[in-house]
């Protein structure tokens, strides 16, 4: 009998909900239980959720990028609130999804390119509705060192793993797996069977996600017989529950062994099994991606074949024999998700220590895309259009830093490109009036600036000096190793993510804010376009920046004495609601403000020229 769950009526009633969820799949399976959880669709239809997916799906990279019918997520959130969540709804109960818009992107450092399925737009939204769902219970079941596309895990916390391995075991052999088309070849029924072994026993959830998988391809296929196509929103959770079970399968042989004697440490017990015949091995995956440690070559082929043997015979996948390598990292680097990873003879226990590095054909292909960027900035006329882009390029740079500060020899790395990519930004922006500027000069990304004397290219505009940063503006940080306690499902998770990363957590949607605004929108009659989807999901956002106050009185509000101006009305339907546009206001100081010839002499000097502070920017 599957658990029964109540229907979140707000986002805080969704959070609580997934805590939940994430708790009693823990709980399952530390008593030797599997979960089973019933009535998940009607909290996959719930308002919380689809709002919530909603404002995920906005908050994406490629929310703008039309699927199939030429929609993007500004045709939904333009809509009216009751009509959106409606149409959600209404599509979910007889799901069937439009084809996807295939494209192709090249693969880094390969000449080979990618296919990505990009879903209609409402297709987006259910995916992600079914994703919020269905994530912590798969989360709370995955394997310790699957750090793909999983949340508060990255390649970075891989990359940590191999290293604290290599260090601490003394292995020095890898078996760098590949699998042959991964993506494109997971059988539906299979997955199907894991995503219920894994407790998501709503069978209308499962025939969602069926629909979801088996959706054409426009302009090739009606239906797709096998494989997730790689683009879609669900597409990653589903892939690492599809291979959860070889995780599991090689960490119970060794890392997770259950053994006759209770051991008091790990370091006992794998003493122990040092003495069978076990074959010692050590997985890290990321997504398709993976790596075993091991102690001999012997032992890194036997796992090799019997690896082939289990994909083949248990998840129906092709191990390739040719990419599939067996590496002595005392030799030569294994290349591993974008880094370059190998040991060398040095003054440690283990008499090598470690050395890391950006892979040289993948960081090439990267920069060589920088360059390319740069040179369009000499074509651009405007001031404002080109700072701008010089913006959208340091975020490039800086990303690609982020990426790679894990590696130990990152800085070096980065040097020997920073010079000509430095040169090619002043050649670019030389007809812009740039001039060679110490970086610690300049008015952008003051934390990487600071307290540097490196010469960059950079221009002045009203008055600003912006900079195009360096590459070699980098240093080496250690990563943490993941602690398995942080997740996004729990409070105490929550906590450390903070503390990790001085991140402060978003702030939950005044619920009841929301839940007034569409009757009490209604009932005043206003129902022009401007009131749309996006007007009554920002307006609890600016409550929760305005701390709840009235930006005018400053008096704390109740939600149903809150009342949302636009602060400039003429601005462009795809502006206008954005949050930055938007003043929580208490209903009389409202009043005071649009109604231009209403008398002010009452009221306190700084709440007056508040009031007059508004008006002027709402002509």
């Amino acid at each position: 009998m599957g658990q029964k769950l109540d229907i979140p009526k707000t986002e805080t009633d969704l959070r609580t909900l997934l805590d939940h969820l994430y708790l009693k799949t823990k709980e399952a399976r530390e008593n030797g239980k599997h979960p089973k959880f019933q009535g998940l669709m009607e909290i996959i239809g719930s308002e919380a959720t689809i709002l919530t997916a909603v404002h995920n799906i906005r908050g994406n990279q490629g929310s703008d990028t039309p699927g199939s019918d030429g929609q993007t997520i500004g045709d939904i959130i333009g809509g009216d609130y009751p009509s959106v969540i409606a149409m959600v709804q209404q599509a979910l109960k007889m799901y069937k999804p439009k084809p996807v818009c295939r494209v192709f992107i090249p693969k880094p450092g390969k000449r080979e390119k990618r296919a990505l399925g990009i879903p209609a737009i409402l297709d987006r939204v259910i995916q992600e509705c079914v994703r919020i769902v269905i994530e912590p219970v798969c989360e709370a079941q995955f394997f310790n060192h699957s750090y793909g596309f999983r949340p508060m895990r990255g390649a970075d916390m891989a990359l940590a793993r191999l290293t604290d391995l290599v260090h601490q075991t003394s292995y020095h052999w890898v078996l760098e797996g590949d699998i042959s088309k991964y993506f494109d070849t997971i059988n539906h029924r299979m997955l199907i069977n894991k995503l219920w072994s894994l407790g998501i026993c709503d069978r209308r959830v499962l025939v969602v996600i069926t629909q979801m998988l088996k959706a054409g391809i426009m302009n090739e296929i009606t239906v797709n017989p096998m494989g997730t196509p790689q683009g879609g929103i669900i597409s990653p959770l589903l892939a690492n529950a599809y291979l959860n079970s070889f995780d599991w399968w090689i960490s119970n042989q060794w890392t997770t062994k259950k053994t006759r004697t209770q051991f008091a440490n790990q370091s006992n017990k794998f003493r122990a099994l040092k003495k069978s015949s076990l074959l010692p091995a050590y997985l890290i995956r990321y997504a398709d991606d993976w790596v075993l440690v091991t102690d001999t070559k012997e032992h890194a082929e036997k796992w090799k074949m019997r690896i082939s043997e289990y994909l083949n015979e248990k998840l129906h996948l092709q191990l390739s024999q040719e990419k599939t390598v067996i590496t002595d990292i005392r030799k030569k680097p294994v290349h591993f998700l974008g880094f370059e990873y190998r040991v060398v003879k040095g003054k440690s226990r283990t008499g090598y220590v470690t050395k890391s590095q950006p892979d040289a054909e993948r960081l090439n292909e990267k920069v060589g895309e920088l360059h390319k960027e740069i040179r369009t900035l000499r074509k651009i006329p405007d001031r404002s259009i080109l700072v701008h882009r010089i913006n959208l390029v340091n975020s490039k740079i800086r990303g690609l830093l982020e990426y790679y500060k894990g590696t130990t020899h990152v800085n070096i790395a980065m040097a020997k490109h920073a010079y000509s990519l430095n040169v090619t930004g002043f050649c670019s922006l030389r007809n812009q009036g740039a001039q060679w500027t110490p970086a610690k000069s300049v008015d952008n990304l003051l934390a990487a600036h600071a307290g540097r004397d490196t010469q960059i290219p950079a221009i002045e505009h009203d008055g600003v000096r912006i900079g195009l940063t360096s590459l070699a503006f980098v240093s080496w940080k250690t990563t943490q190793l993941k602690n398995q306690k942080e997740t996004p499902y729990s409070a105490e998770g929550r906590t450390r993510y903070m503390n990790r990363t001085d991140k402060a957590p978003l702030l939950a949607r005044a619920d009841e804010l929301l839940s007034l605004s569409l009757s009490k929108y209604m009932a005043l009659g206003l129902t022009q376009a401007i009131y749309n989807f996006e007007f009554l999901l920002n307006r609890t956002y600016a409550y929760n920046r305005d701390r709840g106050k009235c930006r005018v009185c400053g008096i704390e509000l109740l939600p149903s004495e809150v009342e949302t101006h636009h602060i400039n009305p003429s601005l462009p339907m795809d502006l206008v609601n954005k949050v930055g546009n938007l003043a929580t206001l208490h209903a009389f100081c409202h009043q005071s403000l649009v109604h231009s010839a209403a008398d002010l002499s009452h009221l306190d000097k700084k709440v007056a020229k508040k009031v007059i502070g508004f008006r002027k920017q709402a002509k």
